[in-house]
C-alpha cells in the first residue's frame, strides 16, 4: 500500500481524493524504493495506516495489520458512518486485544470499502473499544485483496 502516512485535510472533496488515489494506483502495481524510507530508516516502528472510503465517507487512520486474524471496526466508527445498526449480525466471539485483555465482539457486519478504484466487501468484527484507529484490516482483507504490505516503506 502506498498511502502509508497520508494526512488528508478534512476539507478535501471526495472526487479530489479519488483522483489522487487513482493516480497512485494507475499502473496497477506498487513499488517501493529506499529513498522513500522514513527518516529513522530501517529502525522505524511506525504502523502502516491508510485512508479508505466507506458509506460515501472518507475514513482516515485505517490500520493494516498482517498479524491480525480478523478485520475489526470499533462501534464509534460505525456510528460516525451512520450505518444502520440492524445490519450488525450477532456474534459470540471473544477476542484477545493487543494488551492481552479479552473483548466481547458486539457482532459482525459486512461493509463495502473503497481503496482507490477498487471496492472490497469486508466482513468486520464490531467491538466497543477506544482505539487510535478507525478500522483494522487484517489477513482476511489482505488475502482477499491479494496484497503484500511493506511496513518498512
Amino acid at each position: 500500500m502506498v498511502l502509508k502516512e497520508t494526512h488528508v485535510p478534512i476539507s478535501i472533496t471526495d472526487s479530489f481524493f479519488e483522483g489522487m488515489v487513482s493516480l497512485v494506483l494507475a499502473t496497477n502495481q506498487v513499488s517501493f524504493s529506499n529513498d522513500k524510507l522514513h527518516l529513522e530508516g530501517r529502525d522505524h516502528t511506525l504502523a502502516m495506516h491508510i485512508v479508505v472510503k466507506c458509506e460515501d465517507i472518507i475514513v482516515a487512520r485505517v490500520l493494516i495489520d498482517n498479524g491480525l486474524a480478523l478485520n475489526v471496526c470499533p462501534m464509534a466508527t460505525l456510528e460516525c458512518l451512520k450505518v444502520d445498526m440492524s445490519l450488525i449480525k450477532p456474534s459470540t466471539m471473544i477476542i484477545i486485544a493487543f494488551d492481552s485483555t479479552r473483548r466481547e465482539v458486539q457482532g459482525e457486519i459486512e461493509l463495502m470499502i473503497e481503496i482507490g478504484p477498487t471496492s472490497f466487501m469486508v466482513n468486520l468484527q464490531v467491538i466497543k473499544v477506544d482505539f487510535p484507529y478507525n478500522m483494522l484490516l487484517g489477513r482476511p482483507w489482505l488475502h482477499t485483496a491479494g496484497v503484500v504490505t511493506s511496513t518498512l516503506h
